[in-house]
């Protein structure tokens, strides 16, 4: 962890692509084992729910917790990223001084607009329920049963809120550890024990509650780790300047004034553009109940559930590389940039090719856990995997582009795929069900990526291609891919067979990965160079990091 705290260089000296890639390492890391242990939570969770309950009761549970999500973001105002923004650009331009303006910019409007809306929905919990259950109740599931539940779940919708806000604030301090420990861990971990209490219980008027009622302690903790935060940062004082003031300068009472409209001119198109990219996720599960029924709601969630295990390895890249992209381009560093987005497109293609490869391969077969009926979500799978396969390719695109200082490009971007995905679904979801919903959501995903891909081809002469990034598609095909597919045809397609299959795609996966490792730059991972002879690299962008003490902390 002591990477992810170290001092800029000055501003006369571009940040370090080395050490940028060893912080974004460490940082990406830690972030990567708590997206396993969440991503098994949230298995954990739809596995009990499905394996429990009916799928008319699983069905509405995932509804009622997807209108909550999408709620909570908007409540939220997208103001994460601006902290995580404006805190990393403040700090990498030594004026720490402004910060607690901004911090105050974001987090009055998003606490007031949150109260509002957990006001709004327990109000109109009833009519939201109606509209859940496709007008009429469904057999376990009545229409008062889940207003009740989105009553209770309104209670923690200021929480889940702020927390986002809360934790971008630490990772713009280059601090991922609440992220990890707190969301990650703890507030996924409590979810998976309120639903199992709740299936012990035998009692489907708890699931909701108990699984929304993490979201109180962890914001509560995320708090006080912030509090901490600043505390420590408010020591800090920049040679040569005012001792009162982090940074070395007292804001001006222009600049405190003029806070607010800075943070939102920046923040509020990008806000927009994670809401919309936060609806397109959830809002499927939503449509397919009311057009289809809560019992397709269920497969469609259950089918969806790998994507998690790749998006949670994707944000763990995404969120410690965006403080290091902002400080790039806040100094011009443009170089270092798109040799750092080169780099962590490998290692996301590393990480999530494998899990797409073998949903691809093994859909059918992995729906099984869930239930043999939940096999129909077969063909959701197949078409959502082919989808990530392309937008992974592209790494953390819509972030760089972000970062770049281009937030409104980002908004047209979200708001063309979540027009290009809701009026898919509208058309197709009634004739073709969920296979409906997984092509308007495979659209909108190629949307929000070749899109901004080209934008930032264009515009900042960035792209995430390169040779890493070819041997990462390459060996992960072959490994997941081709041997599976080998296997099947010339083994079985039973469960030993897959077993025999997996294991020899994961052996090969990992010897080239090894002899691959300095294309690939893993060493960095651990804190190893790349191989002597290629260490031209290295040497022409190392130089020492200023101010860093023996802990790594500012």
């Amino acid at each position: 962890m002591a990477g992810l705290h170290a001092q800029l260089a000055p501003v006369s000296s571009p940040p370090k692509a080395r050490s940028g890639l060893r912080d974004i390492a460490r940082g990406g890391a830690l972030n990567l084992a708590g997206a396993v242990v969440s991503a098994i939570t949230t298995i954990g969770v739809t596995l009990i729910i499905t394996r429990h309950f009916s799928k008319p009761v699983a069905g509405a549970f995932f509804a009622a917790t997807s209108v909550f999500i999408i709620v909570s973001a908007v409540a939220g105002l997208g103001s994460s990223n601006g902290v995580v923004y404006f805190v990393a650009r403040l700090r990498s331009l030594d004026d720490r001084g402004r910060i607690p303006a901004m911090l105050r910019a974001a987090f009055r409007p998003a606490a007031c607009v949150a109260v509002l809306s957990a006001v709004l929905v327990a109000v109109a919990a009833r009519p939201l329920a109606w509209g859940l259950l496709g007008g009429h109740p469904r057999p376990g599931v009545s229409i008062q049963g889940v207003a009740d539940a989105l009553r209770a779940m309104a209670i923690a919708l200021p929480f889940a809120a702020l927390l986002d806000t809360f934790l971008g604030v630490a990772r713009g301090y280059r601090d991922m550890r609440p992220t990890v420990v707190i969301d990650r861990l703890g507030r996924s971990t409590g979810q998976l024990i309120g639903v199992a209490v709740a299936a012990a219980a035998g009692t489907a008027a708890l699931l909701a509650p108990l699984w929304a009622a993490a979201y109180v302690p962890a914001t509560i903790a995320a708090w006080l780790w912030l509090r901490r935060i600043r505390r420590r940062e408010n020591m800090v004082k920049a040679p040569g300047g005012d001792a009162s003031q982090p940074g070395g300068k007292a804001p001006t009472r222009r600049a405190i004034a003029r806070a607010p409209r800075e943070f939102w001119r920046f923040t509020a198109p990008r806000s927009l553009a994670t809401m919309a990219q936060i609806v397109i996720q959830r809002l499927d599960i939503v449509l397919v109940g009311i057009m289809r029924g809560p019992a397709a709601a269920a497969v469609y969630t259950a089918a969806t559930r790998f994507l998690i295990l790749g998006q949670l390895g994707n944000a763990a890249i995404s969120l410690a590389a965006q403080p290091r992209f902002t400080e790039l381009f806040a100094v011009g560093a443009s170089r270092e940039a798109n040799r750092i987005y080169r780099v962590t497109t490998g290692w996301l293609i590393t990480v999530t090719w494998p899990i797409y490869l073998l949903a691809m391969v093994y859909g059918s077969q992995i729906l099984t856990v869930f239930g043999h009926s939940y096999r129909a979500g077969t063909s959701v799978m197949i078409i959502l995997a082919a989808s990530m396969l392309v937008a992974t390719a592209c790494g953390q695109v819509d972030m760089v582009l972000t970062t770049t200082g281009r937030s409104s490009w980002s908004l047209a971007n979200g708001v063309t795929a979540l027009a290009v995905n809701v009026t898919l679904d509208l058309i197709l979801i009634p004739r073709y069900g969920i296979t409906g919903a997984a092509i308007g959501w495979a659209a909108s995903i190629g949307v929000t990526n070749l899109v901004p891909l080209a934008q930032v081809a264009v515009v900042a002469r960035l792209h995430p291609f390169g040779r890493g990034t070819l041997a990462a598609c390459s060996i992960a095909a072959v490994s997941f891919c081709v041997i599976p597919i080998g296997f099947r045809a010339l083994i079985s397609d039973h469960a030993s067979g897959t077993v025999a299959a997996v294991g020899a795609a994961c052996v090969v996966y990992a010897a080239a990965l090894w002899l691959l490792r300095d294309a690939l730059h893993l060493p960095v991972i651990s804190g190893q160079g790349t191989h002597r002879r290629k260490s031209a690299f290295r040497r022409r962008l190392s130089g020492p990091t200023i101010g860093v003490p023996p802990d790594g902390r500012p």
